[in-house]
């Protein structure tokens, strides 16, 4: 589970008197149900006279607190209070488009050489698909453990013997590198696409929800923060078909 949070500033009365004993409006808190996962909580925090929020008010909701996604600006969060910063989501869906993007860059002639950047091995069970769009992939990450099913079905299954490395400057001489980690500035989504031969650097942008969540996501969030929350955070089970609206250049070049 996870919170939303808004805040407001303060509203002063008109009259005078009113004025002099006005209290800031009492917090509004809800709980929101999502099909298929946990629910979450919505809550607006309004400021007293001098400004100042009083965000104790939340503590009721226990680690949901550490786990804030913005609906809007908020102000300086006081300890414990933290916003969610997604784990892996954003880099999964950085594979997603990269994995349709490829498809359609290399019909009938696979890449000879592909290198996937995934340190922690968050991303393994994501790997499998893009045996169709290549002829060798290298994957760099500094925990192999968690790759010995998926070298072993992806073996199994389509005859190719992932190629694991404890360097990520082995991924250099790859005809394309996928670097889901990657930050990238705004407006642009974490993750790069990157073609060895030109350089050329290209980086997720858009991100169109389903209907449902769509209607359920407070309009002043950040899509990508309050989907992410969703699928880590409440399990909420997500279209396989999701990914971002397109892979668009932020370094020039000609991609593979």
């Amino acid at each position: 589970m996870f919170l939303v949070l808004k805040t407001e500033p303060f509203s002063r009365a008109r009259n005078p008197f009113v004025r002099l004993f006005q209290k800031p409006k009492p917090p509004e808190l809800s709980r929101v149900a999502v099909r298929g996962g946990a629910y979450f909580y919505s809550a607006v925090l309004y400021a007293d006279k001098h400004g100042e929020t009083d965000f104790s008010l939340l503590l009721p909701l226990g680690g949901c607190i550490q786990r804030i996604v913005p609906n809007g600006t908020l102000p300086t969060l006081p300890a414990p209070f933290a916003v969610f910063q997604p784990r892996f989501f954003p880099a999964y869906l950085f594979l997603q488009t990269a994995l349709q993007h490829l498809r359609k860059q290399t019909e009938g002639a696979p890449l000879p050489l592909l290198g996937i950047s995934d340190r922690n091995g968050l991303l393994a069970n994501c790997i499998p698909p893009f045996a169709d769009v290549a002829a060798h992939i290298r994957i760099f990450t500094a925990a192999p453990q968690r790759y010995a099913a998926v070298c072993e079905q992806v073996f199994c299954e389509r005859g190719l013997p992932l190629i694991l490395s404890d360097s990520e400057a082995a991924l250099r001489s790859c005809t394309v590198q996928l670097l889901p980690f990657a930050e990238n500035a705004e407006p642009y989504f974490p993750g790069q696409l990157v073609t060895t031969a030109t350089g050329a650097v290209y980086a997720g942008t858009g991100l169109e929800l389903p209907a449902e969540l769509a209607a359920r996501r407070p309009p002043d969030t950040n899509a990508l923060q309050f989907v992410s929350a969703l699928y880590e955070l409440c399990n909420v089970p997500l279209p396989k078909t999701l990914c971002y609206d397109a892979l668009y250049p932020i370094k020039s070049g000609k991609i593979y």
